[in-house]
């Protein structure tokens, strides 16, 4: 089963000038078997593209990772402004899967990537890539709930 975080290789990923060529994706979801795997591109093409780890929020919208920092080899920026579902067969047929992301990181880019999109995603969307538990946690601190019955719902107080 696929997480959130997994890296993938595709050898002929068609890119939107048609040209054809390998890219590295990462899986922004944990997918069930029915349901879409929201995929990001990376690069490590800097060009003016600032290297400043973490969350890009700016003009190019991308979460930087220095070489070696977690599982990629070079310094990679994974562009957080274009996104595209894929179906299971265009996983299975057409990506390699060659390794993962740490939690963590897999989780700061997620919340960058929520950030950074969050007046262009439908609640759909949103609820595929936020886990049940964080949505839980979220739905707790938008309500208006006195603070000691939220620290109850939570489980925090005896």
């Amino acid at each position: 089963m696929l997480i959130r975080g997994a890296v993938f290789l595709a050898e002929n990923f068609v890119f939107s000038d048609n040209t054809t060529g390998r890219k590295l994706l990462v899986l922004l979801n944990n997918p069930t078997p029915n349901d879409p795997y929201f995929l990001v591109k990376t690069t490590s093409q800097q060009h003016t593209k600032p290297k400043t780890q973490g969350c890009i929020e700016n003009y190019y919208q991308a979460y930087f990772i220095y070489a070696n920092g977690d599982f990629f080899e070079k310094d990679t920026w994974i562009q957080l402004d274009d996104y595209f579902p894929a179906d299971p067969s265009y996983i299975r047929t057409k990506l390699k899967h060659i390794g993962q992301l740490t939690p963590q990181t897999t989780d700061s880019i997620v919340k960058c990537f929520l950030k950074i999109n969050e007046q262009d995603l439908s609640p759909r969307i949103r609820n595929y890539l936020t886990p049940p538990i964080e949505q839980g946690i979220q739905r707790l601190r938008r309500q208006d709930i006195p603070a000691c019955q939220r620290l109850a719902l939570a489980g925090r107080l005896e």
